[in-house]
């Protein structure tokens, strides 16, 4: 079941360079498809960081992955992917779908997580169950 997902990404991965890392992934294939799971959801949009972090901090599923965003970013913190893998990762177990495709995301490219194919193809199988519901 795995190899059948890990095919059609790997099909969809041949035109990007093997030694590309997710930052320049992110520059130059994410804006050629516009991907609405970077967005900021319209539950946080608008909200100053500070609020954001509060309602991540009360545990909103949103909340958690726009700082996820937020610190992959350096949108008003540091860049730190370890700390955005840890909001993505509480977004994703909270049925955020966005959340589940960022880790899955985190964990192909090996970005502030170990790389783990298997965690990856989950993640980005959990995203796809949550964005039906």
């Amino acid at each position: 079941m795995y190899q059948k997902h890990i095919g059609a990404f790997m099909f969809c991965l041949a035109g990007i360079p093997s030694v590309a890392t997710a930052g320049q992934l992110h520059a130059s294939v994410v804006p050629q498809y516009p991907i609405h799971v970077l967005e900021m959801p319209k539950s946080v949009a608008g909200m100053s960081l500070v609020e954001i972090e509060k309602w991540a901090h009360l545990g909103d599923p949103a909340a958690e992955n726009a700082l996820g965003v937020d610190y992959l970013h350096g949108r008003g913190v540091r860049e730190n992917w370890k700390k955005a893998d840890i909001w993505f990762r509480k977004s994703a177990h909270a049925g955020n779908a966005n959340g589940a495709f960022l880790l899955a995301f985190a964990y192909n490219f090996g970005e502030g997580v170990p790389m783990n194919t298997r965690k990856a193809v989950y993640w980005w199988q959990q995203s796809a169950k949550d964005r039906r519901k």
